[in-house]
């Protein structure tokens, strides 16, 4: 059916050619979608693409820059999700209102002068991709929506209770001792019990190679201090955790993204990219990984292992989940297989306790932890004293492991509850993994669905999920969604995996009824 524009409609003004605004680098190492996207948005921020200004179709503006028609979809796609641009059946893509703060506002809003261009470099931190997980984040707290985009523990299962008992229970003089300074390095009694911990899953660690942090992100953030200088390269997995991925932007390191299989990192990629360049480190999550669930293979472990002595690189071992397995046994880390001391070995108790302890720890060799604890002291004085007694006593009195075994068998029944949903309530086509621990499913949508375009469609169903971009450095990620089983009630699982269901059948409908080739849908305004 052909679509007419009356006689009334006013004319648009349309850009006839970009080439001239948009030069791209080949060699630069930044995605051409993404050069695209961000040199359309500074122009569209300017004023230098006006309000209502139409956009060349895909097809015609892949033609004139060189590059493929996907290419424009994913760089029109991302100005979308801003706000910036919006797809409009027979009328094409047009560039929408800039409702962004821009520099006379801070002078009509009487803000200090000196704010005024601090945000400058937010774009090199917090891109578009970040920017959309803070807005599920805060779709998330409205009433009736279900999250399953929250990779957090249930709060049913935090031990409030149990930490209740313990400070009942306590004399006065411990809880003084708690509530005061303890050593920069962490209280000791906590790090000789992580020590005997450690020794049980096969890693050598005496106290002095312990190092409390006040949560794993601090042990990023320091370790990224320590080994990197702007410019420098960090390897990471394809995907991999978002929030490491902000944390090593933020210290200016560049990133490079080595993809992953059913058993781990691809360490025949890796070691061409080592082969020719010099990365100051490697960050890996080898078990249950973070979004995919994936355990690294034995095999694989020891190959990761022999690149890292051969070029002299060091391992970061992020290892959040490792205490929640579901069949079998504990995985042993890659810290375990490490007899050259190149792996650093992270991990912390906000998934198997509470976030809000901030509580998590550093296995490093001794000169590491020294230099470490020396510029932590600069920063924050002692990590909670309060959250490492609750925990050195839970320790002290045996109450860890009953404490998990409930989380184990919760999450691991959450996780059987979401799979059956999606194989009742969602379309064929949908591939799924079916993680052995952790939180999460990672989920691979039906043909060529976006993700973008199916979380717009799920909010209107009042449920949030979190789409695979965030967790891509080569801008990928487009096709698939992370699920977190975790936190949700159970009865709220399986009605949000329902409501996901209706938002693809939706999609799917919308497709067969505008053609395949009809991109127009990819591109609704952001609720």
């Amino acid at each position: 059916m052909q679509l007419h524009q009356p006689n009334h409609q006013p004319l648009l003004p349309v850009t006839p050619s970009l080439r001239s605004l948009i030069q791209l680098n080949r060699a630069r190492g930044v995605p051409l979608y993404r050069q695209i996207s961000q040199r359309l948005r500074e122009a569209i921020l300017t004023g230098e693409l006006a309000e209502g200004t139409r956009l060349p179709a895909e097809r015609t503006l892949a033609q004139e820059l060189g590059v493929n028609r996907t290419t424009i979809m994913n760089a029109y796609n991302d100005l979308s999700a801003d706000g910036l641009i919006e797809g409009h059946v027979g009328r094409g893509t047009l560039v929408k209102r800039n409702d962004r703060i821009q520099h006379d506002q801070y002078i009509d809003q009487d803000v200090p002068s000196w704010l005024v261009g601090l945000t400058a470099g937010e774009e090199t931190i917090l891109g578009p991709e970040e920017r959309v997980l803070n807005e599920i984040a805060s779709l998330s707290e409205r009433p009736g929506v279900i999250s399953l985009a929250q990779g957090t523990p249930d709060p049913e299962l935090l031990p409030g209770a149990l930490l209740q008992s313990i400070i009942n229970t306590s004399p006065v003089e411990a809880h003084r001792h708690a509530l005061g300074y303890c050593p920069v390095e962490g209280m000791q009694s906590l790090r000789r019990h992580i020590s005997r911990y450690m020794r049980q899953r096969g890693v050598t660690a005496n106290i002095q190679n312990i190092l409390i942090l006040s949560g794993s992100t601090q042990g990023l953030g320091l370790i990224g201090r320590f080994l990197l200088n702007p410019g420098d390269e960090v390897v990471v997995e394809v995907p991999t955790y978002q929030g490491a991925i902000q944390t090593f932007r933020a210290l200016g390191a560049k990133i490079i993204g080595i993809p992953t299989d059913n058993e781990g990192i691809r360490v025949d990629i890796l070691e061409a990219i080592l082969n020719r360049r010099q990365p100051r480190f490697i960050y890996t999550l080898p078990t249950f990984q973070n979004p995919t669930g994936i355990v690294m293979s034995a095999n694989r472990k020891r190959r990761l292992l022999q690149l890292a002595r051969r070029y002299n690189i060091p391992i970061l071992e992020d290892d959040p989940y490792s205490e929640i397995y579901f069949e079998g046994n504990m995985p042993q880390p890659l810290k375990a297989l490490d007899t050259q001391n190149d792996v650093l070995y992270l991990s912390t108790y906000s998934k198997i306790l509470a976030p809000g302890l901030r509580v998590a720890w550093l296995v490093a060799p001794e000169p590491v932890i020294d230099l470490l604890t020396r510029h932590k002291q600069i920063f924050d004085l002692n990590t909670n004293a309060i959250g490492q007694w609750l925990i050195n006593e839970l320790y002290q009195r045996d109450l860890l492991e009953p404490h998990l075994a409930t989380i184990r068998e919760t999450y691991q029944r959450k996780r059987d509850l979401m799979q059956q949903a999606i194989a009742d309530y969602w379309p064929a086509g949908v591939r799924v993994n079916h993680p052995s621990g952790g939180m999460h499913l990672w989920c691979r949508l039906p043909g060529d669905m976006r993700a973008h375009t199916l979380l717009r469609e799920a909010i209107q169903e009042q449920v949030t999920f979190v789409t695979g971009e965030p967790f891509h450095v080569d801008g990928g990620g487009h096709h698939t969604i992370r699920l977190s089983f975790a936190s949700p009630e159970e009865k709220h699982i399986q009605t949000g995996i329902q409501r996901i269901g209706n938002a693809m059948q939706r999609l799917l409908q919308q497709r067969t009824h505008t053609g395949a080739g009809d991109q127009s849908i990819e591109r609704l305004p952001m609720i």
